[in-house]
């Protein structure tokens, strides 16, 4: 009876082991990414977009945008806000008794050393966090922050991962290292990285919001898109991410995954734009003239590109913003160049050029379908006496040549990290940043600046749309890329996995309300 009891016991101790393992893998989700995540903290994070959702999963902002609309604000961090008149002054009740991963509390003093942290760190942040002149702490839950300048779309910043606030002890801790030990307030706890392999983030049981549903999340770097789709049907991966990436997986592999009832497809619109982007300040350039622009956008068949390669997954893209956009102008679309080869060719002869002594390389990013969006538009700009030669280029091989203006011609886009126009003008073409970013490279233009600037100052909404709208007219009659395309974002999951909303400015998702059932 007594060895009896023994292994009754043993066997009861067994299944309550087995049950538990059950339980953790039942609430652990597993989600591949395509590359390394890079910048995995505020204060260096440059808009590399594996390591912007995990700083939004590991760190809090003091707003964000509420699901699932995306179309307001709500605080996080920030309890509530007023701002001034002359939209320069921002005041913030914070909130209390939130506490960082390590134990030390969250405070104003945080909020004013997590943003003067990353304005010192983080060139990217110029143009956005740099229009701050003063931050007060004035109490441990009492914050203001002093523009040099209005700005309407400060409100959106403070919403992107590099306005994530940072616990200061972790980095007087950890230094420079603070990137492989982040230590933030948000729903999950950073656990452990390994390059090219994995990140590993636990739940936060004491978050502010409540505790997370699942108990660990975990993305797995799979760069092969086959392999991330066996690993999702196996049930290896629970969740696939575009990241960044033109798709997630080839259109073939979608139409099959519409068939699997284990298998949901989440879709949503973006503000996301993809372009063939001329270097418009390269010195020695064909481009240097609008007429071999225009030639080259009306070289593009962009009914067959949006028909062929993205099968009604992408929409047609005719200026610098999205039709979704609030600040889109409808006129931009009868303005834009349309699939004309043989005007393409009259162009090029109007300008007197001979393409055969150009030597171009057509820049771009890795990957099979940026590698077939390449191969079209190599072919459309063959039929009009244009060679190229593709160079698809890894991530931080090409970043660097771009931003250096190396390059003369390139495929590149731009996914807004805000919801405001801004966060595609600005950026893209205000000539002051041309070699600050990955942009359009655009020379001094005092007129076009202006208007630019006085679009991000102005606080009439109604002013900055009619802004908007001039801009959009100005830089379609300039071409300074043929835009292409606007892909959906598009996520897979398991039919199990609920709670997934896919945010579209910034293209980011949260986890803390998913679930695995």
């Amino acid at each position: 009876m007594k060895l009896r009891h023994i292994l009754a016991n043993a066997l009861v101790a067994s299944c309550l082991a087995a049950g538990s393992a059950e339980a953790q893998e039942a609430s652990t989700l597993a989600v591949a990414v395509p590359s390394d995540p890079r910048g995995l903290e505020p204060g260096t994070n440059r808009a590399w977009p594996i390591g912007s959702e995990i700083i939004l999963n590991v760190f809090d902002t003091l707003v964000a945008w509420t699901p699932p609309e995306f179309s307001e604000l709500e605080g996080r961090l920030a309890e509530s806000w007023t701002i001034s008149e002359d939209g320069m002054t921002f005041d913030f009740i914070l909130r209390d008794g939130v506490t960082f991963h390590d134990g030390t509390p969250f405070d104003a003093a945080s909020v004013k050393f997590s943003f003067e942290r990353t304005m010192e760190l983080n060139a990217y942040v110029k143009a956005t966090l740099g229009l701050i002149e003063s931050i007060e702490a004035s109490s441990p839950t009492e914050l203001t922050i002093r523009l040099s300048r209005p700005y309407p779309a400060f409100m959106s910043i403070l919403a992107q991962p590099q306005s994530a606030i940072v616990s200061p002890a972790a980095v007087a801790e950890h230094g420079d290292d603070f990137t492989n030990n982040p230590v933030g307030t948000g729903p999950f706890k950073f656990r452990d990285y390994q390059a090219d392999t994995r990140v590993v983030l636990d739940a936060n049981p004491d978050y502010f919001r409540g505790a997370p549903k699942l108990s660990r999340l975990i993305y797995s770097v799979i760069p092969e898109a086959s392999t991330r789709r066996l690993e999702l049907e196996n049930g290896g991966i629970d969740v696939i991410q575009q990241s960044g990436q033109l798709s997630a997986v080839p259109l073939e592999e979608m139409e099959a995954f519409a068939k699997n009832p284990d298998i949901q497809i989440l879709e949503s619109p973006s503000q996301i734009i993809r372009q063939l982007e001329f270097n418009n300040s390269h010195p020695d350039s064909p481009f240097n003239d609008v007429r071999v622009r225009r030639a080259v956008a009306h070289a593009i068949d962009y009914d067959g590109l949006l028909g062929g390669i993205f099968g009604g997954t992408a929409s047609r893209v005719y200026g610098p913003l999205t039709s979704n956009s609030w600040a889109f102008n409808p006129k931009v679309t009868e303005m834009a160049p349309g699939y004309d080869p043989e005007k393409a060719r009259a162009l090029l002869a109007e300008a007197g050029v001979d393409p055969a002594d150009w030597n171009l390389k057509l820049y771009g990013f890795q990957g099979s379908l940026w590698g077939a969006l390449a191969t079209f538009v190599h072919a459309n700009l063959a039929d009009v006496g244009i060679d190229v030669e593709i160079a698809q280029t890894e991530f931080p091989t090409y970043r660097a040549l771009h931003t250096g203006g190396e390059h003369k011609i390139a495929l590149d886009g731009r996914q807004p990290w805000y919801n405001d126009p801004d966060a595609h003008i600005t950026i893209g073409y205000y000539s002051g940043l041309a070699d600050s970013a990955m942009t359009f490279r655009m020379p001094e233009d005092k007129e076009l600046d202006g208007l630019i600037l006085s679009a991000q100052q102005e606080s009439d909404m109604d002013k900055r749309r009619e802004l908007y709208f001039e801009i959009q007219e100005q830089l379609v009659n300039r071409v300074p890329g043929a835009y292409l395309f606007s892909p959906k974002l598009i996520v897979f999951a398991r039919s199990n996995v609920s709670g997934l909303v896919v945010n579209s400015a910034p293209p980011l998702n949260e986890y803390w309300s998913v679930a695995k059932n």
